[in-house]
């Protein structure tokens, strides 16, 4: 499947927007790790130099101390806290030991850890089974007190949790943004060229007039440019050729009438008749190769007309002649999309008249001739001349050949009328009715 440009656009954005994130994910989790366990540890430090300011406040008696640690395990719910008498018994969280000389165990950050409230000794950091220790030392009358404040690891662990989550929320915040920005810039590009390929798209049906607008980016801009000077040489060229073949079709009636004058000079004779034939023939080519040239003039650079008006305006035509022969006529309009298309009625109304005469030329008379207009899957309209007669065989598309000795242009006439238009010319069997269809374009 082929990505469209704006989706690319937006890819990329959102793409190098990630490749960023995950690049700064990995010094970002560590400081929050470090910050966690740091915050977790000075949280332990604060929770023990508590218990050590009432120590030394005198509160160092069971009692009074299981009441001071009820108190700091309220205010600091993550930190046990432990309590070694002098005379070797504890208090606090229970199946916890501390020991006397705990506060001499060297840790990773001997030093304080942050301001707080001081004591006699210095709190020392040092690691136990599943997580950290802070012990702090005080001497009072009985003795050393030592005072154990333990954290977990999936204390500042869950912390840390809590703080990339937060972090990947702002990631995804950060995301939208990027993709809101990245379409908006995707929509803005691919408006200019699409406006582009409309022209583009115009200019090849044929609508001469179709311009790019000068704006959007420089690229894009340049694009237009080289669009817009190809259309107007077009269009130049075209002019070129029209106003070529008017002169040279002009030119020719001069000697034409010449050759008139001099036919209409000869004596009678079947011969004189024949070349008076010949000559009315191509003043009518010439007549018609004038009409065509000027036809952009009068029916713009893109010709259209309404098919239904254009057959039944043949087929009545027609019609007189069929009834005297005895044939069943008919015709049907069947079309939801309307029956507008991209050819001239001129074009058109030569077309049916070639079909309708070889229908009536190479069928028996009472052979029934029917006219169909009607929409096709495709989108385009189709324009049915049928009859009941042997058909037509498929060399008859051929210029210039046919089985029944005529030239066959009256084929050609109808094809080049479809192919004009952007459809083209189908010999069909359809319950029994030999079909010529024009596949007209819309």
């Amino acid at each position: 499947m082929t990505l469209s440009l704006r989706t690319r656009i937006v890819a990329l954005g959102v793409g190098s927007a990630v490749a960023v994130l995950v690049l700064l994910a990995i010094p970002v989790g560590l400081i929050v790790a470090q910050d966690a366990r740091e915050d977790a540890e000075r949280e332990a430090q604060f929770a023990a130099q508590t218990v050590v300011d009432a120590v030394d406040a005198g509160s160092d008696d069971a009692d009074s101390l299981t009441a001071v640690l009820d108190q700091t395990d309220e205010r600091f719910p993550g930190v046990a806290v432990t309590v070694a008498l002098p005379d070797g018994g504890t208090v606090g969280a229970a199946g916890v030991q501390c020991e006397a000389d705990a506060a001499a165990v060297p840790g990773a950050g001997d030093e304080p850890l942050g301001e707080g409230p001081t004591g006699d000794g210095a709190p020392a950091v040092a690691p136990i089974d599943g997580g950290r220790r802070i012990a702090i030392s005080t001497e009072t009358d009985a003795g050393t007190v030592t005072v154990c404040a333990d954290i977990s690891t999936s204390t500042w662990v869950n912390a840390v949790v809590d703080r990339m989550g937060a972090l990947a929320l702002a990631a995804v915040a950060v995301l939208i943004v990027v993709a809101a920005v990245a379409l908006l810039i995707a929509r803005r590009l691919s408006r200019h060229l699409a406006a582009a390929a409309v022209t583009a798209d115009r200019l090849a049906h044929g609508d001469l007039d179709a311009r790019v607008p000068d704006d959007g980016p420089p690229e894009v801009r340049r694009v237009g440019d080289a669009l817009n000077r190809l259309a107007g040489r077009i269009e130049d060229l075209l002019q070129f050729e029209r106003e070529t073949a008017a002169d040279l079709s002009h030119r020719l009636r001069t000697p034409l009438t010449a050759v008139r004058l001099d036919v209409e000079a000869l004596p009678p004779s079947p011969a004189k008749d024949e070349l008076e034939e010949h000559v009315a023939q191509l003043e009518r080519t010439l007549t018609a190769v004038i009409r065509a040239a000027r036809r952009p003039q009068r029916e713009g650079a893109l010709p259209s007309c309404d098919a239904a008006v254009v057959a039944r305006d043949r087929f009545d035509y027609w019609s007189a002649l069929m009834e005297d022969q005895g044939r069943e006529t008919s015709i049907v309009i069947e079309s939801e999309d309307g029956t507008a298309v991209r050819c001239a009625a001129e074009d058109l109304a030569a077309a049916l008249d070639a079909l309708l005469e070889n229908a009536v030329a190479h069928t028996a008379e009472r052979t029934a001739v029917s006219v169909v207009v009607a929409d096709l899957p495709e989108g385009r309209l189709a324009v049915d001349v049928r009859d009941r007669g042997p058909g037509v065989p498929l060399e008859a598309l051929q210029r210039g050949r046919s089985d029944r000795g005529s030239t066959g242009l009256g084929l050609d006439i109808a094809r080049g009328c479809a192919e004009a238009s952007g459809g083209r010319l189908e010999l069909l069997e359809i319950d029994g009715w030999s079909t010529v269809r024009m596949v007209l374009g819309r």
